[in-house]
């Protein structure tokens, strides 16, 4: 018996019936985008999905399934049809024993028409309680990894074409931008909070470090002070001394003991005063520190004028002690044995370094005086403190009758100290 053709009328109300329905597809798939590009709310767009492709395919039942990589299984994010408790609570096994993980393992649609006759995978017990007969299965994915998919089940006999796969497609790689969007967008929320976090952190750490610095500031200052003031209670208590001693050379070793004392104590109390710790002013440190001695070592009552002029701005706390004593003792020495004003300069020198320099209009040397092979505490301490310092030591008799020059030639200060000329 031969097949009997259609009607020709049948094949045009059928043709016409699927050009109905492939627009009506297009167009929930239209309003799917502009909800997925007005929305950040995901669970609201996969809600959605369900409803259209629903709506779409005219399926019993509809689902979006998330995949757990912890769980290696799928969860009922939305859907339509299934009975309560099923959304947001069922598990589905992704791997390849049921359509969902075929399709989301293999990254194609899956259909399957007759899920009794099916082969390739099993029919999950969730599928089996609610009567389903057929399914298609797409994969939610966009640019990054696979989210999950997306399915539609019947239980009537009408199969899904591929026209409807491609429709399911389409809803599924929508959502799949819409998840993509999301996923960048809660990274750069993550990423913000993180670098906020982490000024927040950096900030806590500067305070700490500044109350840290605050406080050894403080700690310094104390110490500079209390060691300025044992000083210049030693300094009193020589002095004393000296006034009570009878015998004037012994009165005249505690006085230069005394003398050196103030000296060291006169950087102390520029390290208590300074804007940085361990670096002292040494213009004005040798100003102030000349003032005293014109007095104290008797230039001042012989009616000798004393002139200073010091270049250099600052120098570590050290190297100024030693400065200090070599100037005191310079200083007491032409106060006994020199004659006429007094000139200390301490200049700058081309390579950086540094010239210190004393001269009086006395006699110059004793002729049988050599400075290196002195004993005398004072020239032992001027020879010792200019090795210290890496300097150069030299005596001159200029002659002419302009007494006696000595020089010392220092290196350049150490980067820390940050040297500026005055």
């Amino acid at each position: 018996m031969g097949l009997v053709a259609r009607p020709w009328t049948d094949q045009i109300m059928e043709a016409h019936q699927d050009v109905v329905i492939r627009l009506h597809q297009q167009a929930l798939i239209a309003e799917f985008g502009i909800a997925a590009l007005r929305s950040q709310d995901l669970q609201v767009l996969f809600d959605m999905a369900a409803q259209l492709a629903a709506r779409g395919l005219g399926s019993d039942f509809t689902k979006v399934l998330e995949y757990l990589p912890e769980e290696n299984s799928f969860l009922v994010r939305a859907g339509v049809g299934w009975r309560p408790g099923v959304v947001g609570h069922a598990r589905i096994g992704s791997e390849m024993e049921s359509a969902a993980g075929y399709a989301f393992r293999t990254g194609r649609p899956v259909t399957s028409n007759v899920l009794s006759e099916e082969s390739r995978f099993q029919i999950p017990r969730l599928l089996v309680e609610h009567g389903v007969r057929r399914a298609a299965n797409v994969v939610i994915r966009g640019e990054s990894t696979p989210y999950g998919v997306l399915e539609a089940d019947s239980r009537d006999g009408e199969p899904f074409t591929p026209d409807d796969t491609n429709f399911l497609q389409a809803l599924a790689n929508t959502l799949g931008v819409a998840i993509d969007r999301e996923r960048a967008r809660q990274e750069r929320n993550r990423l913000a909070a993180l670098a906020e976090a982490r000024a927040r952190e950096a900030e806590e750490a500067l305070r700490a470090r500044d109350e840290l610095l605050r406080q050894k500031d403080l700690l310094m200052r104390e110490i500079d002070h209390r060691v300025k003031n044992s000083l210049t209670v030693t300094r009193s208590l020589l002095a004393m001394q000296a006034r009570i001693t009878p015998d004037p050379s012994s009165r005249a070793l505690l006085e230069e003991a005394a003398q050196r004392v103030s000296t060291i104590a006169r950087v102390h109390d520029r390290l208590y005063r300074s804007s940085r710790i361990g670096h002292v002013d040494l213009a004005d440190y040798l100003q102030g520190l000349c003032e005293d001695l014109h007095y104290a070592s008797g230039l001042a009552d012989a009616g000798r004028p004393l002139h200073v002029a010091v270049e250099v701005a600052e120098y570590s706390a050290d190297d100024a002690v030693a400065i200090g004593l070599i100037v005191t003792e310079l200083l007491t020495n032409t106060a006994k044995y020199g004659a006429g004003a007094v000139d200390l300069q301490c200049r700058r020198q081309p390579d950086g370094g540094l010239r210190l320099s004393v001269q009086d209009a006395g006699g110059g040397l004793p002729p049988d005086f050599v400075p290196a092979e002195a004993t005398g505490l004072g020239m032992v301490l001027i020879h010792g403190l200019s090795q210290k310092l890496s300097g150069t030591l030299r005596w001159h008799a200029p002659g002419d009758d302009r007494g006696l020059l000595v020089t010392l030639d220092l290196p350049p200060p150490s980067p820390a100290a940050h040297d500026e000329p005055c």
